[in-house]
């Protein structure tokens, strides 16, 4: 797995939160898009689930028996608020879990297992400890499935550098690279910061395949009811092709969500249905007469206005037919089980935004989203 040669079936890395929203919005697809898809998820407790094994079946649910970059949320263990006050974890054996795969000691033998148990999981490599890297690199690519290294702004040279050089000697030719970028506005970074890292990791690994992944899904939407904001990871990452169109890129982002978790604000978030498009999203917002207190019945008024007011757009297609589109068909006739909540309307958005950025180079109209009838009789 990871070859060059068995990367070709794959068109997008999403990098998808353990989240309602997210899972749903991945379960939703077609199975068609999801034999294209790799997505990486970092690894956390799944709702209010005691068990690790919830997760894992979480995932499975949403993507079926298909391969997934494994990676670890280190946020959940270690800014989990009952933590940070007392020194214990919540009453939940997830926690000492995620912990004992967050353990560096013996090359990461905790992270070996798991993923070694852990059927279509593809390990990525754990920067806890440089001095485990290549005991811990060297036993993840004995499982065969490949190794992924996710490089962030956190990381340095020398960590890095010895990542490479570990990958060069025990996975030369089954290893990806992610160069992780986080939140980015449009002038964080410019083709030329990146097209150096790229010649780098292609000079020590020339048989690897590296994805440029980033969010620049706005923080906030207060005071405007209409308009749109650039994808700018997809506007960066079309340079980057043009630039370095021979180095076996493939593109990866939040799968529309923010990269980071937007804290604080008060009142009741205002209804909004947002439309992904290929570069850019665009949205609809109504705001209530009192957020602190909004009308009985208000909520689904307006949302039922933002979907009316979303299929009223030029960019409407009414060709695309997703759970997405069709969620906010329903929500734009007054139905009960249409987008009623932030959580729901996320799920849309990036159900839509999956499809679309998976068939980037595609006319809509050229889609088949159907999947094939099985008579199981």
């Amino acid at each position: 797995m990871l070859s060059i040669d068995e990367m070709e079936s794959f068109y997008y890395i999403p990098y998808l939160a353990i989240s309602p929203s997210e899972m749903n919005a991945l379960e939703e697809l077609p199975n068609k898009d999801k034999n294209k898809l790799l997505p990486l998820f970092q690894l956390k407790g799944w709702a209010t689930a005691k068990t690790l094994e919830k997760t894992i079946d979480r995932i499975r649910k949403s993507i079926g028996e298909r391969y997934w970059i494994a990676d670890i949320d280190e946020t959940f263990v270690r800014n989990n608020a009952e933590w940070l006050l007392t020194g214990k974890y919540p009453e939940r054996e997830v926690f000492s879990e995620i912990n004992a795969l967050l353990d560096p000691n013996n090359g990461y033998s905790n992270w070996f297992n798991f993923i070694n148990e852990t059927p279509f999981a593809i390990p990525t490599v754990q920067w806890g400890s440089i001095e485990n890297l290549y005991n811990q690199i060297e036993s993840l690519s004995s499982i065969g499935r490949g190794v992924v290294v996710r490089i962030t702004r956190k990381n340095g040279t020398n960590e890095v550098d010895k990542a490479l050089k570990a990958l060069a000697k025990y996975s030369p030719k089954n290893c990806h690279i992610m160069l992780d970028l986080g939140q980015i506005s449009g002038k964080d970074f410019k083709v030329e910061d990146l097209t150096g890292r790229i010649d780098l990791i292609k000079k020590v690994l020339p048989k690897s395949t590296i994805s440029i992944s980033a969010s620049s899904f706005p923080s906030q939407f207060s005071g405007y009811n209409k308009g749109e904001n650039p994808i700018h990871e997809r506007i960066l990452f079309n340079q980057l092709k043009r630039e370095r169109h021979n180095s076996n890129l493939f593109y990866s982002d939040r799968g529309g969500a923010r990269a980071e978790k937007v804290t604080g604000g008060g009142g009741i978030p205002s209804p909004r249905i947002d439309y992904p498009l290929k570069n850019d999203w665009r949205y609809v917002r109504e705001e209530y007469k009192d957020s602190n207190l909004p009308l009985d019945g208000e909520k689904e008024e307006l949302y039922t206005l933002c979907a009316k007011k979303i299929m009223e757009e030029e960019y409407w297609t009414p060709d695309l037919r997703l759970w997405g589109t069709q969620m906010i068909e329903q929500t734009a006739l007054g139905d009960k089980f249409g987008i009623n909540s932030p959580a729901k309307a996320t799920a849309v958005r990036i159900n839509i935004h999956l499809h679309t950025q998976l068939h980037y180079n595609t006319k809509i109209e050229e889609i088949d989203t159907d999947d094939e009838w099985i008579d199981l009789c």
